[in-house]
């Protein structure tokens, strides 16, 4: 007979099966409450079997556990500041210089630091990556490599005007994957929205719960500049893209949104993790339509100084 607690945390209280076969619990704070708890010869299974779930239920509950890990985070910003690199030596921190360094992680042992600088003609992005299977992708189209394996990231609002809390891209918006395509590290473009170049660069892409989406302009962008260094535990990976080639024009001070990223794959079959430094939502993986999409409302800040 253990009597209820009156303090901050109040421990006590008791559970009593009598001899006659009746349970009394005995409770209370500022008042000691004798109960009796009656009933339990009315408890019947209600049912019995299995519970399925189907894809469609799994993608929205992680979607659902995504935008509660996206809402406990804090909002990010970066400024990007002029630098032109001539050369690429493997070292961020000497290439970059002083440009801030973005670490972010889902897993330790898959950590991810990115660095960026601009000038009048190229943007300049360096991804260190912690990877058990350095730099390796299944992909035999460049379209797909972002489901097939390692790569990076990076996804950018070119018009700073669209409402920064859309759901779903919008004209401008504009990601960049780069990956190992069969021994070549190549840099494709995707436009989801950009009526102006839909015709033969269009591509259709679905999965198990979606059919069908478009994107209206898939370009492998042959005119930037790639190094990739392989370590014992991860790669390195440093990028020249020309502004022109992203339809990017850039002033000091110029501000929009964007995000950086990798994906992770199991020695180069499937890409089975996703980690960005501000866009929390990654946690679907197979399947290629959401994988694909980006999601323009959990962006940071980003600004060309």
């Amino acid at each position: 007979d253990i009597p209820p607690g009156l303090g901050g945390e109040d421990f006590g209280g008791s559970f009593i099966l009598a001899p006659d076969g009746r349970i009394y619990i005995e409770a209370g704070k500022l008042a000691n409450w004798s109960i009796e708890a009656v009933g339990f010869d009315t408890i019947k299974d209600l049912a019995s079997g299995s519970l399925t779930i189907n894809k469609a239920e799994a993608l929205e509950a992680e979607l659902a556990a995504g935008r509660r890990r996206q809402a406990e985070a804090k909002p990010k910003s970066l400024a990007i500041h002029k630098k032109t690199i001539n050369a690429f030596t493997g070292d961020l921190n000497r290439d970059f210089g002083d440009a801030e360094s973005l670490q972010y992680s889902r897993q330790r042992n898959a950590a991810v630091t990115t660095m960026a600088a601009w000038d009048d003609t190229h943007l300049y992005i360096g991804w260190e990556v912690k990877d058990s299977t350095p730099w390796l992708n299944g992909a035999d189209v460049p379209e797909y490599m972002y489901t097939c394996g390692d790569t990076v990231d990076f996804q950018i609002a070119l018009s700073p005007n669209v409402n920064r809390k859309r759901g779903d891209a919008a004209a401008g918006d504009v990601r960049l994957s780069i990956g190992n395509l069969g021994g070549t590290a190549t840099a494709v473009l995707f436009r989801p929205v950009a009526p102006d170049r839909k015709g033969e660069n269009s591509r259709s892409f679905s999965s198990g719960v979606v059919e069908g989406y478009v994107v209206d302009s898939v370009e492998v962008l042959k005119d930037t500049k790639i190094e990739v260094r392989k370590r014992n535990d991860g790669y390195l990976v440093e990028a020249a893209i020309p502004l022109a080639s992203l339809g990017l024009k850039l002033t000091p001070g110029f501000a929009t949104t964007g995000d950086f990223g990798v994906t992770h794959g199991n020695e180069g079959k499937q890409t089975t993790l996703r980690t960005f430094w501000s866009n929390q939502s990654t946690g679907i993986v197979d399947d290629d339509v959401f994988e694909l999409k980006m999601e323009p409302r959990n962006w940071g800040e980003v600004k060309f100084e």
